[in-house]
């Protein structure tokens, strides 16, 4: 089972306890973000909090979060738990007037556990590694198993909602591994060596639809697709798994090669074949299956998310539906940055996206798989008086001093707004409509 060091239960158990000191006939609020990692943690929450007992009001949240949290204020909740969020509203949060358990892995602005009402479980105050370590839905995870030992079978959602985070590249670690080797031991998850991530269709389909990863050159062109798998002898009508391990081994080193030939950076290049994970609990690998949430809560589905996190596969297929017109549109937007639309400055790439819930997730994909700069990326959207920003960063950029989360409070701080996150990944809500003075602000924050 999992096992927490002093500080890490101490904590966690508090917020247990206070939660459980409440009546069964209180229904607990349930905040969290829309993302894949957001949408798991919610969903472990609240599958915990029905076993024991309680009913719950869940609603999942996209940036910025303040006109949200004002309404969700007025609610007259008696006991709140966010997940995957919090430690950068706490001041708001503050002023809920209830009691509140926070269950984070971003960057606080608040540096204690304890204040007022508010109990704050974050990675970043309990000396875990809250970039690679240990995801939203992972903290989440730790907290239902203190609620009851019985929960151990939400593991596979916790690693769902790591893998959102990619916290799988290069292999589990810290809580993460932990909670991988504890599904393993009680054969909740099945681990497949050395495969392809595929749609599970045809191969000409797979690879040319595939947008995580991206072929340069191949995504979004079924032609090319077509004549270069002819080319290495193979039928592009044919599905991966039909495949023989002979053919199968030449479509890696082909497909390897192409990688290494563009400059992708050689950790991103090591998970293109990987080990994959299963669970007789979802209807897919766990990877897809991150995907298809992930893609739901960001095209608008939330609630249709969250429903098959609780247990409702009947609505996969339509999940998967949502899944499959969002990689459409998002390989749209790729093949128009790969075509010229991705602007590279001194310190950093940026492009502009139509959608702030779309911004993210291209940020995240030309970080990975575009031939690499040596410089973070930021995508920037207009909306309402304010340019969103999402940015992604890499663990060597980290290692020499990068630290995204910091920069999007600053240029807040400057500009007006808000923001923050991780150091390799970070976003927020800046409050300005001129691209110039955004894009010298965040230059003059990466060069400083």
């Amino acid at each position: 089972m999992v096992t927490m060091n002093t500080k890490v239960k101490k904590i966690i158990s508090k917020g247990v306890e206070e939660l459980l000191s409440f009546p069964k006939s209180t229904t607990v609020r349930v905040i969290s973000h829309y993302d894949a990692d957001g949408i798991t943690a919610a969903a472990v929450l609240c599958r915990a909090l029905y076993r024991a007992g309680y009913d719950f009001h869940a609603t999942l949240l996209k940036h910025p979060f303040k006109y949200e949290l004002s309404k969700i204020k007025e609610e007259g909740n008696e006991f709140v738990i966010f997940s995957d969020m919090g430690s950068g509203q706490i001041n708001l949060i503050r002023e809920f007037g209830c009691k509140v358990v926070i269950i984070d892995h971003h960057q606080p602005i608040n540096f204690e556990n304890q204040m007022d009402s508010v109990t704050q479980i974050n990675t970043n105050l309990l000396g875990i590694d809250g970039n690679y370590s240990a995801s939203g839905a992972s903290m989440s995870f730790l907290f239902a198993m203190e609620m009851n030992k019985d929960n151990i079978d939400l593991a596979v959602l916790a690693l769902a909602g790591a893998i959102g985070d990619k916290q799988h590249l290069g292999g589990f670690r810290g809580v993460n591994k932990t909670i991988f080797e504890d599904a393993i031991k009680n054969h909740l998850v099945e681990v497949h060596k050395g495969k392809l991530k595929v749609l599970g269709g045809k191969l000409i389909d797979d690879i040319s639809m595939s947008i995580d990863p991206y072929y340069i050159e191949l995504s979004g062109n079924s032609e090319k697709v077509g004549s270069l798998l002819r080319d290495v002898g193979l039928d592009g009508r044919r599905k991966y798994e039909e495949l023989t391990g002979e053919e199968i081994k030449k479509l890696h080193s082909y497909l390897l090669l192409r990688f290494i030939k563009n400059n992708i950076r050689p950790e991103i290049v090591d998970t293109i074949i990987a080990d994959r994970l299963t669970s007789n609990y979802l209807p897919d690998d766990l990877e897809r299956f991150s995907d298809v949430i992930d893609a739901c809560g960001k095209s608008g589905e939330t609630g249709l998310a969250l429903s098959v996190c609780l247990g409702d596969m009947d609505l996969y297929e339509r999940a998967k539906n949502v899944e499959s017109k969002y990689r459409e549109k998002i390989l749209h937007h790729l093949l128009e940055l790969e075509m010229g639309k991705l602007v590279e400055e001194t310190n950093f790439q940026y492009f502009f996206s139509p959608e702030a819930s779309i911004g993210s997730t291209l940020s995240g994909i030309v970080m990975n798989y575009f031939p690499y700069k040596n410089k973070p990326v930021f995508s920037l959207t207009k909306k309402d008086g304010e340019i969103h920003i999402s940015c992604r960063g890499t663990k060597s950029m980290v290692n020499r001093g990068l630290d995204l989360g910091r920069i999007m409070k600053n240029l807040s701080k400057k500009l007006g707004g808000s923001g923050g996150g991780h150091k390799i990944a970070a976003g927020g809500a800046i409050k300005t409509e001129d691209n110039e003075a955004i894009l010298k602000a965040i230059n003059e924050e990466l060069s400083s």
